[in-house]
């Protein structure tokens, strides 16, 4: 008889879309087994249709963090019977509902002083932050199993239904099927990462005059007045906003039809990746070593010559010339050169 398998997700859409050659690769591992993914509800809809799931099981979002939140996935856990959990968010809470509810088998990596939490501790990557977080997360499933798998890139898996509402969308804005458009997600969450929408709008500028190619603005409702701002005066039939209007796997399914992505490593830049589109990826405070989308077709823009590069931090603490040295220096002339590489074909993972 297969066990019952149930996988604590991480928190964030860059994040679970790593978490997705672990997820797809579990119920190799594990032959005859059923698999859960035990996931924040925002983020649910990533995981439908996926055929290596058998069922998704939701955190309502006030219960994501905190005390409050361990007791209240101990409940959600409890419901399950679940004969082995692995855990991949490092905190100390994550792993006690696994305990609290009871699971036998607990797997996942030494952090956050939860130790003790786990049946099976296994030690992170040495040095720290030296493998990419998607190889971590798929060594987890390696080492908890015994099964030497073989990785493979994210993938997403959309359906007619997705496709079709991407169609429909994109139409109602006058992109035709079939027409050729570049996505740009214009925006990052962290203030360390921002670009900012003078140096989005002069590229946008050069995509529409002289690439004569339509640009779709991607993101969440927090990125629309970064995008309306790169807008402008374009007609919206040339520059479509949609931040804020579609849906996950609808952003997914526009994004695959996109004949390239460009943006910081965000959430947006590993869902174009994770649906075979080539992306060009901005990258400063973050440590693409650890966090790059994962891609066969991407340029990374990334100027490692500077002493803070990859500080992992989410607000520049430096002063002067200095200050967000790591995006200053990443000129529109660099970006557009790399766009039109990638739509040469000539990118390279």
């Amino acid at each position: 008889m297969g066990q019952h398998i149930l996988i604590r997700t991480p928190n964030h859409l860059g994040d679970c879309i790593m978490a997705l050659p672990m997820i797809n690769e579990t119920r190799e591992a594990y032959p005859g087994s059923s698999v859960s993914v035990l996931t924040p509800a925002p983020l649910a809809e990533l995981f439908a249709g996926n055929p290596a799931i058998d069922n998704i099981v939701t955190i309502p979002p006030q219960h994501v963090h905190g005390l409050m939140a361990v007791v209240k996935i101990r409940e959600i856990i409890a419901k399950g019977s679940y004969d082995i959990g692995y855990i991949l968010p490092p905190s100390f809470g994550a792993a006690a509902g696994f305990k609290l509810a009871g699971v036998p088998e607990r797997i996942g990596y030494i952090a956050d002083g939860r130790r003790l939490l786990l049946t099976r501790p296994l030690p992170l990557p040495e040095p720290l932050n030296s493998e990419h977080r998607s190889e971590v997360y798929f060594n987890l499933l390696r080492r908890g199993s015994g099964d030497d798998l073989t990785y493979v890139h994210p993938k997403i898996f959309l359906n007619e239904e997705d496709v079709a509402k991407s169609r429909e969308m994109l139409e109602s804005f006058g992109i035709a099927d079939g027409e050729d458009y570049i996505a740009v997600a214009c925006r990052a969450v962290a203030e360390s990462r921002r670009w900012g929408t003078e140096n989005y709008a002069e590229l946008v500028r050069g995509i529409v005059d002289d690439l004569h190619l339509k640009v779709v603005l991607v993101g969440s409702t927090d990125d629309r007045a970064a995008a309306t701002a790169v807008v402008g005066d374009f007609p919206e039939t040339t520059v479509v906003n949609l931040t804020g209007k579609s849906s996950l796997r609808e952003s997914a399914a526009i994004l695959s039809r996109a004949i390239c992505f460009v943006g910081n490593d965000s959430g947006p830049a590993h869902l174009a990746a994770a649906v075979g589109t080539p992306v060009v990826v901005l990258s400063g405070a973050d440590d693409p070593k650890e966090t790059s989308p994962m891609s066969r077709r991407k340029e990374l823009i990334y100027l490692e010559h500077l002493d803070c590069i990859s500080c992992v931090k989410n607000k520049c603490p430096l002063t002067g010339e200095k200050h967000m040295a790591c995006m200053k220096g990443i000129t529109v002339g660099m970006v557009r050169e790399r766009v039109k590489t990638l739509l040469a074909g000539a990118g390279t993972s």
